[in-house]
C-alpha cells in the first residue's frame, strides 16, 4: 500500500472531524456568519504570505529539474488562484486585514518552516501536503453537497474544488509516494509525524475562524 493510502487512513478521524466543524457545515449551507468568515480569511491571508515563500524554499530542495519545474508551476498557479479569490472576497465583503496573526497561524507556519529547514525533501513535503490535500478534499466534499446558488461563499468553494487544483494535488501525492517507496521505516515514521501535525493545524485553523480562540 502506498504511503498516501496509509497516511490517509491515519488521518480519517481528524478529516472527518473537520467536515463536522460548524464552520464547514455553515459555509456549505451559506449560513456562516460573515464576521467568522472574515476572521478566517484575514488569518488565511497572513498564513499564505509566509506559506507562499516556503513553497519556493521547498522547491530549492528538489534536485530533479523536472520535479522542480512541475512543483514550481503548481505553486505559482495555486497561489495565484488563492490570492485572486482572496482579493475578490476582500473587495466584495470589505475584510479588515489589519489583524495580528493568531497562535494557530504562527504555529502552522513555524511547523512547515521547521520541516523545510531539515533539508529533507520528504519531511518538507509531508508538512506542506495537508494544506493542499485537505483543502482539496474538503472543497470537493462541500461542492458535492453545498447550495451554491445565493451562497456568499461560492467563490471559496469553487476555488478548492476545481479540476486544476485537484490535478495539482494528485501530482503532489504521486510525488511523495514515489519518494516513500523503499524509504527507511524511520523516515516514513517522521513523514507521518510531520503530516499529522500539519493536519491538526488544519483543524485548528478552521476552529479558530469560527470561535476566535
Amino acid at each position: 500500500m502506498s504511503w498516501s493510502s496509509e497516511i490517509w487512513k491515519k488521518s480519517l478521524p481528524v478529516y472527518e472531524a473537520i467536515l463536522c466543524l460548524p464552520f464547514i457545515k455553515e459555509l456549505s449551507e451559506g449560513s456562516l456568519p460573515a464576521q467568522k468568515f472574515e476572521r478566517y480569511i484575514a488569518q488565511d491571508e497572513l498564513y499564505l504570505g509566509t506559506y507562499g515563500r516556503q513553497l519556493f524554499q521547498f522547491a530549492d530542495l528538489l534536485q530533479d529539474p523536472s520535479e522542480r519545474e512541475v512543483f514550481t508551476s503548481f505553486a505559482c498557479s495555486s497561489l495565484e488562484g488563492e490570492k485572486a479569490m482572496h482579493q475578490l472576497l476582500i473587495e466584495k465583503v470589505g475584510i479588515d486585514l489589519k489583524v495580528s496573526p493568531s497562535d494557530v497561524t504562527l504555529g502552522y507556519n513555524a511547523h512547515t518552516q521547521k520541516a523545510i529547514d531539515t533539508g529533507v525533501k520528504e519531511l518538507a513535503l509531508a508538512a506542506i501536503l495537508p494544506c493542499n490535500w485537505i483543502y482539496n478534499r474538503v472543497g470537493l466534499d462541500i461542492l458535492s453537497r453545498s447550495r451554491l446558488e445565493g451562497n456568499p461563499y461560492k467563490d471559496w468553494i469553487l476555488e478548492y474544488g476545481n479540476e486544476e487544483f485537484t490535478s495539482g494535488v494528485k501530482m503532489l501525492v504521486g510525488m511523495i509516494d514515489r519518494w516513500a517507496e523503499g524509504a527507511r521505516e524511520e523516515l516514513l515514521a517522521k513523514m507521518d509525524e510531520e503530516f499529522l501535525e500539519a493536519l491538526r493545524f488544519e483543524y485548528a485553523f478552521w476552529e479558530y475562524g469560527y470561535n476566535g480562540d
